[in-house]
């Protein structure tokens, strides 16, 4: 009963703060748009999370746990774009960061032992980064890796969702201002058929930016999101959207192969 009453709080406060975006008669139209498409964004990553905790057998503490990490991860998105009209942190704020001090500041996580309040916001400070730090508890590692796992699943539904409806509903916000050229950048190319994660700084149009989604697959932690991954086609789609090469056909093979051979280990 307890769990269940926090819950209510907690999602009382998180739709009453994000209205608050979106309550004035004259707020422009990208900012109505790009709220409600981080708030859809965080009800789903809270599905994701839910649905990842059943598969690993997470009791129902943890997994209401993780559900709370979910529902707040993004909280310093709604801020961030009313204030900057971007997503894009480094012209802006790391949202992350602001989200904590947003939860912080409206004392959200108070009713909550300060151990529990502190999981949760290192949880959420960590969501975005790189990589995880290798010097915090295996506890707030695991909820970091099962957050990052589900933010992925639903970045990637709504990343595909977008570049298959782009020509009817454009939306800068999401491909983050690039260009969107024909070309793909060597370093980029070389990570991704390299098995690694793509560095941010090196993305200079649209084609790097999807190279860089389909890189996410190597830092999926959990085999339920990476069986996901497969089942719903996501490396395929993005793939579909790149320009015919050899370069898409050699890593589309590339993270197929990958992903079998992680899937069967």
């Amino acid at each position: 009963m307890e769990t269940k009453i926090k819950k209510d709080m907690f999602r009382n406060w998180f739709d009453r703060y994000v209205a608050g975006f979106t309550a004035g008669k004259d707020t422009a139209l990208d900012v109505v748009t790009n709220i409600r498409l981080k708030k859809d964004h965080s009800d789903r990553v809270v599905q994701e999370i839910l649905w990842m905790a059943d598969q690993l057998g997470l009791d129902n503490e943890s997994r209401d746990l993780a559900a709370v990490m979910a529902l707040f991860h993004d909280i310093g998105r709604f801020a961030q774009y009313a204030r900057y009209r971007t997503f894009v942190d480094h012209r802006s704020e790391n949202h992350a960061e602001l989200g904590v001090k947003i939860l912080q500041q409206h004392q959200v996580l108070d009713c909550l032992p300060a151990d529990q309040a502190d999981l949760i916001c290192r949880v959420i400070s960590y969501h975005n980064r790189a990589a995880l730090p290798d010097d915090d508890t295996e506890e707030c590692l695991f909820y970091a890796r099962l957050l990052r796992d589900a933010d992925k699943l639903d970045i990637w539904r709504v990343l595909i969702d977008h570049y298959q409806h782009r020509n009817q509903e454009d939306n800068p916000a999401v491909e983050l201002g690039l260009a969107d050229t024909s070309d793909i950048s060597d370093q980029v190319y070389d990570r991704v058929v390299n098995k690694d994660i793509v560095n941010a700084r090196h993305v200079k149009n649209l084609n790097d930016f999807k190279l860089l989604q389909i890189g996410w697959v190597f830092d999926i932690n959990f085999t339920p999101a990476l069986q996901q991954v497969k089942d719903r086609g996501y490396i395929d789609a993005i793939c579909r959207t790149l320009p015919p090469s050899d370069r898409r056909t050699r890593i589309k093979q590339v993270v197929a192969d990958w992903l079998d051979k992680k899937l069967r280990s």
